[in-house]
């Protein structure tokens, strides 16, 4: 991968994150406040999800703290 696909990459991984984060959060939030039970296919994709992407950067964090950068 050259160095502009990868710049296409991280600014795209960049939007999408909090943007599919956000309408996770958003679906929860309603379905709670109207007190509909939440389909579990939705929680069995949006906490895993959520779980992998925080989980990375607080990984990718730790690692550069380590580093030294």
């Amino acid at each position: 991968m050259t160095e502009d696909q990868n710049a296409v990459v991280q600014i795209i991984r960049a939007i999408a994150r909090p943007a599919i984060s956000v309408i996770f959060a958003a679906v929860i939030a309603q379905v709670v406040i109207e007190g509909r039970p939440v389909p579990e296919w939705f929680l069995g994709l949006a906490v895993p999800t959520i779980a992998w992407w925080f989980t990375s950067r607080t990984y990718e964090q730790i690692k550069r703290r380590q580093q030294g950068g």
